[in-house]
């Protein structure tokens, strides 16, 4: 059996920028066999829930909104930050869908959660799948959220997954984990 790497020892840590959007750190670390791997940078964020909901008529909830980074509007499914306030990863699943899109749910599960990208970030992504979803309210969206209310039939989300028209990677991921994990109709 080949020998796994060893963890990396971290020899000394500083943070660079912390506010309310970011958390980056510098760490200077050194493998086992002794090579330096200085500055290694890691961006601290808390856990993220994204939320797969469909309708009682087959229809997928997602949300349409303008992503900076990329600078267009991008198609997405609910999601958003667990808070500490959250009990578990369903609560803050439950709670971001309402204030996002309006929907509630009493068929939450958790399906899986996983890591978006473990080499440079320390969050893990809970995978909430919420059937009979049905639209309770209006959004109550965050001052910087301008988002957009879309309903998709599931053959037709499930299309354009495989087609990589969703815009966030580790979404289209979940889209059809979730998907896979429904018990047959």
């Amino acid at each position: 059996m080949t020998k796994l790497p060893a963890p990396w020892r971290v020899a000394r840590t500083r943070t660079l920028v912390r506010d309310k959007w970011i958390d980056l750190r510098a760490d200077d670390c050194v493998r086992a066999d002794g090579l330096e791997i200085a500055p290694y940078y890691v961006l601290d964020y808390p856990d993220w829930v994204q939320i797969v909901a469909i309708d009682e008529d087959e229809n997928l909830v997602v949300v349409r909104q303008y992503r900076h980074g990329i600078g267009r509007v991008t198609l997405e499914i609910p999601s958003g930050c667990v808070d500490p306030t959250d009990t578990d990863p369903i609560a803050a699943g439950a709670r971001e869908l309402l204030e996002e899109t309006g929907y509630a749910s009493d068929r939450m599960r958790h399906i899986a959660s996983f890591c978006n990208n473990p080499a440079n970030q320390t969050n893990r992504i809970h995978l909430i799948l919420a059937e009979k979803a049905r639209r309770i309210s209006g959004q109550s969206l965050d001052e910087s959220e301008e988002i957009v209310v879309e309903l998709l039939a599931v053959p037709e989300a499930r299309r354009l997954a495989l087609q990589g028209k969703f815009d966030h990677s580790a979404q289209t991921a979940s889209l059809l984990i979730a998907l896979e994990s429904r018990d047959p109709a």
